[in-house]
């Protein structure tokens, strides 16, 4: 294995998402996993806050100055209403930093309102909440952004489980550093470097053969250009829907070769959050493939809290990307 284990930036983010993982599958495992809806009626649970403070609190140990941009904040926990959510967000993060009281908890995870710059981390602690909710794929994802690029990227993933690495089982750790490629091993590997396996884009050439993957959630796609697309592309089968960034790791594992995500109908200047591509986005390039935006456009991690300058997302094995890109263009003319 190329990467080095050892490095503060790797054992931190590797602590992170099998810390976070762990923590879900906790959560999950209870009878009924509790759901908050946020102000852009979005879900959220009591792991996604308990994932940012666990993030919270290890970067006061391996990165006091570090400055983190992740998803949630500590608003509500902090009202009169989020006090019992507070208390037991504690009880839960206690099992993984003993110090842990409600007072760290909020500070911990409002740590995540940092500001991007030159040299930042930026995290989603459950990309794929409704997923999460309904026993679905979801994923913890951390990325380490600098001047603009994704250096480092970690995710856990623990419902995935890889066609052509099924020795890994299910429930997966994926790393990928620049210019060192993307590796996954179990999520229950303790840090051996012999069981991580290099990660692979499919060598797929002809785009009717392609696997093609689709979000579950209708408000994060536009469904009748998506399905005109797959017609000028001569895919016949259907997509396979997954939540999360789990599609972004499947396509770096080999195990589909096309993603997409069109502007939707209802909200054509819709633009993503970095912390929903930035870790997916690395993971794909580092195992071969090609990641652009609707345009063709590199991705630009420097315009702030979102892709401001990125219209969508698309993702391939590379060989296919140039036609996924013309078919986009063509259903653009079409429409218009």
């Amino acid at each position: 294995m190329k990467i080095d284990l050892q490095s503060a930036e790797i054992r931190f983010a590797l602590e992170l998402i099998r810390s976070g993982s762990q923590l879900a599958r906790l959560i999950r495992a209870e009878a009924s996993v509790k759901s908050l809806t946020k102000e852009d009626r979005s879900p959220v649970t009591l792991a996604d806050m308990g994932i940012q403070a666990i993030a919270g609190a290890l970067l006061e140990r391996y990165f006091p100055q570090a400055v983190l941009v992740a998803e949630e904040d500590a608003d509500y926990l902090k009202t009169p209403q989020g006090t019992k959510d507070l208390h037991e967000i504690a009880q839960y993060v206690r099992s993984f930093s003993p110090e842990a009281t409600p007072e760290k908890i909020c500070q911990w995870i409002d740590r995540g309102q940092g500001k991007p710059g030159d040299l930042f981390w930026t995290l989603d602690p459950i990309d794929g909440t409704k997923g999460f909710l309904k026993g679905r794929q979801y994923a913890i994802a951390l990325a380490l952004i600098k001047n603009g690029k994704i250096e480092v990227a970690a995710l856990g993933c623990p419902e995935l489980e890889f066609e052509n690495h099924k020795e890994l089982g299910k429930g997966v750790s994926v790393l990928a550093v620049r210019g060192q490629g993307c590796w996954a091993t179990s999520l229950e590997n303790p840090g051996d470097c012999s069981d991580w396996v290099r990660l692979e884009v499919s060598k797929c050439r002809e785009v009717r053969d392609a696997r093609i993957l689709d979000s579950f959630d209708p408000g994060h796609k536009n469904t009748e250009k998506n399905r005109l697309i797959r017609k000028m592309l001569g895919i016949k089968a259907e997509p396979v829907a997954l939540d999360s960034l789990a599609k972004h790791v499947l396509i770096a594992s080999g195990d589909a070769e096309i993603f997409f995500r069109t502007l939707p109908s209802k909200d054509p200047g819709h633009r993503e959050k970095i912390w929903d591509v930035a870790a997916g986005a690395l993971a794909i390039e580092e195992a071969g493939g090609r990641v652009t935006d609707l345009d063709g456009k590199e991705l630009d991690f420097a315009a702030g809290r979102t892709l401001a300058k990125n219209p969508g997302f698309v993702a391939t094995n590379g060989p296919l990307h140039q036609a996924v890109l013309d078919a986009l263009r063509g259903a653009a003319q079409t429409r218009s």
